[in-house]
């Protein structure tokens, strides 16, 4: 059994999202960028909360208990690589709790397919939406720095939190997915791999 923080859902999902701003904007906070800082902040927002709240719809309609937990294991290990010369980035400051009725092994692995999924195809979106944003500005000549900023950024981590997450790693949600509809993984693993590369390449 994990550990966990007991705390209000709200103030969970609050320091998760405050944690992961860090983790990716503290570059920005070590050379003093704090406009920038600011928007990685929301894109950390935009890229935790409705994840795992995508979990939790998704398990509360499938008949579970859920709600997002912080654990501290995965909030240190998050910390640790919000050091700025630490390449890759943990992300998992906590998880989201889903408590099935039900005692089919099979309705159990489809439910924890389904839920896992949910989180990183809501990445997947915020990131498709943005890097299409981004290419129709940029073809059309349009260019505010800020605007760029934000939209590459929000393409890069909710394509990183996607891939991050779709890992076939217990207790990742990729874990779940694969052993429940492999092809499914293969796809979202794969798209999520394109979103990112095409990221940086269209710079």
């Amino acid at each position: 059994m994990f550990s966990i923080i007991r705390m209000n859902e709200p103030l969970s999902l609050l320091i998760a999202s405050l944690v992961i701003a860090i983790v990716f904007g503290s570059s920005e906070l070590l050379y003093g960028s704090y406009t920038k800082f600011l928007l990685v902040s929301l894109i950390a927002i935009i890229a935790v909360i409705p994840h795992e709240l995508a979990h939790r719809w998704s398990a509360r309609r499938l008949g579970c208990y859920s709600r997002y937990v912080l654990s501290p294991m995965g909030l240190l290990l998050t910390l640790i690589t919000a050091i700025p010369f630490i390449p890759v980035k943990v992300i998992m400051p906590g998880f989201t709790l889903v408590i099935s009725h039900y005692h089919d092994p099979y309705v159990n692995k489809r439910i924890n397919g389904v839920v896992s999924l949910a989180g990183p195809v809501t990445n997947l979106i915020f990131a498709s939406i943005s890097l299409f944003t981004l290419a129709l500005l940029l073809r059309h000549g349009f260019i505010s720095f800020l605007l760029v900023y934000f939209l590459y950024n929000n393409t890069i981590i909710n394509s990183w939190v996607a891939l991050f997450n779709l890992l076939p790693v217990p207790p990742l949600d990729g874990s779940k997915i694969i052993t429940w509809k492999p092809l499914l993984w293969i796809i979202s693993f794969t798209l999520s791999i394109t979103m990112l590369g095409a990221s940086f390449f269209l710079f």
